[in-house]
């Protein structure tokens, strides 16, 4: 019995199936057409309305030191990685100027910008030095995308200049006026220990009289065997004026590191008015004859940016199967609708 109506259902199935490809076979005509029609309209958006996409690629090696030797000492940079360097590419300053660069519309954004920027940071696993990094900028032209890359990388280098030139500047700023508060008071503390000592010297004999100090000492021991000299030096007057001596070498040393580090705080500041001077009107040309130009041999391109020789996306070809394919689904699944649910209604 069981066997029986195992065998009815198969057939019940099979002849299912059937029926399945012939409403298929009956409805062919609709959906090669529903088909080309998919496709064709999928080609004329891939090509007439989709906006071509072209890549340029920067190839930047950075190098970067873990400090600077400057006049005013050494500058350990704030940053500790070449990955915290290169992400600073997508940075807003950065973005800003290279819209205001590239003469793009008002509707541009730096969001809109920083989505066409794609950072590849090698895995630190296969490389651990990690001082190689590929970064790619789309554009609708191959000429927009290579003047793109180059407008970007010098962008970045004169932010990255400035940035650690202003740090330092501000480094060496606080150093020094801290210094000179410190040295102030030390100063303060010399100068009264040295009035002190220069009272006392005042009130204290230069020399003793020997003579009359033994003279005591031969009555009291009736002995003439000593030679007494009437005056000597006092050795406490000695001691006091060495102290002197050196509390003025103290002094002396204090008031000149004093007036040289003023001397480097009123250069630090007129470096920071022509950092702002750099910064208005966007010539970093004479950066490197007032202050460490860190990216001169640290950051580079191995290679200048090109224009791309074909477009990344769309893929036309691609895009024209998919439209095929979608059409040809969408064709089948109305007709089974239509045969199965409508008319069977």
């Amino acid at each position: 019995m069981d066997e029986r109506h195992y065998e009815e259902q198969r057939t019940e199935d099979e002849i299912d199936l059937k029926d399945l490809f012939l409403v298929i076979w009956k409805k062919k005509l609709f959906i090669i057409s529903i088909t080309l029609i998919a496709t064709i309209i999928s080609g004329i958006i891939s090509l007439f309305i989709l906006s071509p996409v072209y890549h340029s690629r920067l190839n930047i090696i950075i190098n970067m030191p873990e400090a600077i030797h400057t006049k005013y000492g050494d500058y350990t940079l704030p940053i500790t990685s070449n990955e915290q360097y290169i992400n600073l590419i997508t940075s807003s300053d950065i973005l800003s100027r290279t819209i205001e660069d590239m003469v793009y519309d008002t509707d541009s954004s730096i969001e809109s910008l920083r989505d066409r920027i794609t950072i590849d940071i090698p895995d630190a696993k296969a490389n651990t030095t990690q001082n190689s990094f590929y970064v790619r900028v789309s554009a609708d032209n191959p000429a927009e995308a290579k003047k793109l890359a180059q407008t970007l990388f010098d962008n970045y280098i004169d932010f990255l200049d400035i940035l650690i030139a202003d740090g330092a500047l501000d480094y060496y700023t606080n150093k020094y006026n801290i210094s000179i508060s410190s040295l102030e008071d030390q100063l303060t503390s010399d100068q009264v220990i040295l009035a002190k000592n220069e009272a006392l010297l005042a009130t204290t004999p230069q020399t003793i009289n020997q003579r009359d100090a033994m003279q005591e000492i031969q009555e009291s021991s009736n002995t003439s065997e000593y030679i007494v000299l009437e005056n000597i030096i006092n050795p406490n007057y000695t001691k006091i004026e060495n102290d002197i001596i050196s509390n003025k070498q103290s002094i002396n040393s204090i008031e000149n590191s004093i007036r040289v580090y003023n001397d480097y705080l009123a250069e630090l500041d007129e470096l920071k008015i022509k950092m702002s001077e750099y910064n208005d009107k966007r010539d970093y040309s004479e950066l490197d004859k007032d202050f460490v130009k860190i990216t001169k041999s640290n950051v580079y391109l191995p290679s200048d940016p090109i224009e791309p020789s074909r477009k990344t996306s769309p893929n036309n070809t691609l895009n024209v199967i998919i439209g095929a394919l979608l059409g040809g689904m969408a064709s089948v699944f109305v007709v089974l609708i239509k045969e199965y649910w409508f008319e069977s209604k």
